[in-house]
């Protein structure tokens, strides 16, 4: 798994790459990821890194979440999305 790379049928552009948390490599192409967003992050334009848990141990609440969170998924969809709001200056960026 881990970042993917070529044509998907994901609806989201945002779409980077699913991630088990469990495997070694995919938390080293993760932690990738983030270094690489921080990097690109300048005053003028921001992104943000989310990850949102896929195929959870106990099942799924009426919205769509992992039951308990984040750690009950199994696997990890992650997007970087453009930010528009700056929170801490209460501006917004772009």
């Amino acid at each position: 798994m881990g970042i993917h790379i070529g044509k998907h049928e994901r609806a989201s552009t945002s779409w980077i790459g699913r991630f088990d948390p469990k495997d070694p490599r995919d938390m080293a192409e993760f932690a990738m990821v983030k270094s690489i967003v921080r990097a690109c992050n300048s005053e003028t334009v921001k992104f943000r890194v989310e990850k949102k848990g896929r195929k959870p141990i106990n099942g799924f609440t009426y919205f769509g979440d992992c039951v308990g969170g984040i750690k009950n998924a199994t696997l990890w969809d992650v997007y970087v999305y453009k930010r528009t709001y700056d929170y801490y200056n209460n501006k917004r960026i772009g």
